[in-house]
This record gives structure tokens, C-alpha cells and sequence, in this order.
């Protein structure tokens, strides 16, 4: 399992590694700087998907051996879930928001005002 993540994250760095020579030598500074914030865009909210899912899961999967092991509690934990859930899913939805105004608000160029 550790070579197939390590082959993974190397199949990505390995071509950004070439474009950024390739950029050293003349190239488009700009376009190699753009596509770099595109793949960090894509790896965050990729990451954050990653990490609700796993805290969802781990939610539910507390809440329902709860309600297993005390079944006359399983409205308060349901609730209480459902809140917890509604947290995990905004953490998720704040990176989404960073990614968008990464992306296509021009912050990098100066387009955006600042």
C-alpha cells in the first residue's frame, strides 16, 4: 500500500518537477506558477473531501454503536450527529471557497484589487 501512494504522489510531483526546469531555462514563469496553483487547488479540495468523508464515517459509525448499545438515547445521539455532521461538511465547504477564489478571482495577477 505504501509503494502504490508513493508511485502515486511521485506520477504528480515528477511532471511538475520537469515543467519547473523546463521553466528555469526560459520558459513561462507565469504559466508554470498557474498550473502549479491549479494542482494545489485540485490536491486541497481533494484533501478536504478526503478528510470530511474519513470524519463522516467516523461520525456515523460512533452514532449508530451508540444507538446499538443504548437504543433509548438514539434520538439525542442523532441529533447530536446530525450537528456534528453539519461542522464537518462546512470545513469542507470553507476549502471549496478557497479553492474558487484561488482559482478564478485573478488574486495572483493583481487583477482583483489588492
Amino acid at each position: 500500500m505504501k509503494g502504490k501512494a508513493l508511485a502515486f504522489i511521485a506520477a504528480l510531483i515528477l511532471p511538475a518537477l520537469s515543467f519547473a526546469a523546463e521553466g528555469a531555462s526560459g520558459g513561462s514563469d507565469k504559466a508554470l506558477f498557474f498550473g502549479l496553483v491549479a494542482l494545489a487547488s485540485g490536491l486541497a479540495i481533494g484533501l478536504a473531501g478526503l478528510g470530511a468523508g474519513i470524519g463522516m464515517g467516523n461520525a456515523v459509525r460512533g452514532t449508530q454503536e451508540g444507538i446499538a448499545r443504548n437504543p433509548n438515547v438514539g434520538g439525542r445521539l442523532q441529533t447530536i450527529m446530525f450537528i456534528g455532521l453539519a461542522f464537518i461538511e462546512t470545513i469542507a465547504l470553507y476549502a471549496l471557497f478557497v479553492v474558487i477564489v484561488f482559482v478564478f478571482t485573478g488574486i495572483f495577477t493583481g487583477k482583483a484589487g489588492f
